[in-house]
């Protein structure tokens, strides 16, 4: 760890998200206390609106990650195939040479 920071990052940065930390930290903590002194069946309401909203993107992005991972399996599966023809291919070309009675230089027969 430089003068630079940590993480990799600035030390600005760091200022930055720290307090950004706390002003959500803070945030919270004051709907919170609110809503726990006034206890009106708005606030609740308001909180539990918020939580719910972020329960619903929660979910969304796992289901976004999910369809995410699904793609890249689906490609890792479709390179292997190709690797795998490739591999065919090459099997057919070193028999073909053989036919025809070309050598390859690096085995001698």
């Amino acid at each position: 760890m430089g003068p630079h920071g940590i993480f990799g990052l600035e030390w600005g940065e760091i200022v930055s998200l720290v307090t950004l930390i706390m002003v959500i930290a803070n945030y919270f903590k004051n709907s919170i206390s609110n809503a726990a002194h006034e206890s009106s069946r708005k606030d609740l309401q308001d909180l539990n609106d918020k939580l719910t909203d972020f329960k619903m993107n929660v979910s969304e992005l796992s289901s976004l990650l999910k369809q995410l991972n699904k793609d890249v399996s689906k490609l890792a599966r479709r390179v292997d195939q190709h690797d795998h023809d490739m591999e065919q291919i090459k099997i057919d070309i070193a028999k073909i040479k053989e036919k025809i009675g070309v050598k390859d230089d690096d085995n001698h027969h």
